[in-house]
């Protein structure tokens, strides 16, 4: 009898040899990914004025105080085409126009601002170009006034929403 000797495989058939090289290929492929989407794409969740974001904090949270103080609350129906708003509050004499922001929580492109017109009858009404359903920070402000009362929720045609200060 002949001892037999051993068969080596080539060491690109060896299983290991797909950890041990595929972990790194697999990581330099997907940095390569990464990389295309960070230079291809626009961070908007980065704001461009930290510093007047900083200075402007206070005012912030005077314009949400004052409306705290006017005990301001709204009841918001949004639809594809219309918005609806009904106002309540502690005011000397009601706004003429009201500005609904209605604000993406990562795409700033989405972003979307209605200018809401006070009818005869009270209510408020403006065109919103919007997708429904949609989740969004939703800020009512008055800008002659100097309020504002926010909610962040999920958006669904027909829903009241229900807007009051914090």
């Amino acid at each position: 009898m002949t001892p037999q000797e051993p068969t080596h495989r080539p060491w690109y058939k060896e299983p290991i040899m797909l950890l041990v090289a595929g972990i790194p290929l697999i990581a330099v492929f997907w940095g390569g990914v990464m990389l295309t989407l960070a230079v291809k794409s626009k961070d908007s969740l980065v704001s461009d004025s930290y510093y007047k974001d900083g200075v402007s904090y206070t005012e912030n949270v005077e314009i949400d105080a004052k409306a705290k103080r006017l005990q301001v609350k709204a009841q918001l129906v949004l639809t594809n085409d219309e918005a609806r708003l009904q106002l309540s509050g502690y005011f000397d004499q009601y706004p003429d126009v009201l500005t609904l922001q209605l604000i993406h929580p990562t795409l700033q492109d989405r972003d979307v601002t209605v200018l809401l017109q006070r009818t005869e009858d009270g209510t408020y009404v403006g065109m919103p170009e919007i997708e429904l359903p949609s989740r969004r920070h939703i800020w009512l402000q008055s800008p002659e006034q100097g309020w504002r009362v926010r909610l962040t929720d999920t958006i669904q045609p027909d829903q009241v929403i229900q807007l009051s200060a914090q």
